[in-house]
């Protein structure tokens, strides 16, 4: 059985999934923008259960990576681009990766990029 997410792609049903968004910041570069990362856990639990459910929060100190600000788990993507674009207006592109329970490592996906304040996959259509 298919269904379809709110940007309009079709996926498998599946007994878990999860979208972890992580905005990161190069301390050497503070004018930069932020880095923002959206990583789908396909029936696979994310390895680590400190962040929050349903909203972008600050990350938990001792976190492995200084240079994540914030971080988010969410059960449905038009949750997490709401999060995001809440959080970063500014924000015009996120990497995107998908880890199935049959990776090793997260495969890097299409680029999600904001057009007309929308987001779609990079050279697709952009959609509500």
């Amino acid at each position: 059985m298919l269904a379809k997410n709110t940007l309009g792609l079709n996926f498998k049903l599946m007994s878990y999934l999860t979208f972890r968004v992580e905005v990161t910041r190069d301390e050497w570069r503070p004018d930069e923008p932020v880095m923002i990362e959206i990583t789908a856990y396909i029936d696979r639990v994310p390895e680590t259960g400190d962040y929050s459910r349903g909203m972008l929060t600050r990350a938990p100190k001792g976190v492995w990576n200084s240079r994540l600000q914030f971080a988010g788990d969410f059960a449905e993507l038009g949750e997490a681009l709401a999060a995001i674009d809440a959080a970063h207006p500014e924000a015009t592109r996120i990497r995107c990766y998908e880890y199935t329970v049959d990776d090793e490592f997260p495969r890097e996906a299409a680029p999600l990029v904001k057009t007309g304040g929308k987001w779609a996959p990079a050279g697709g259509n952009p959609r509500e």
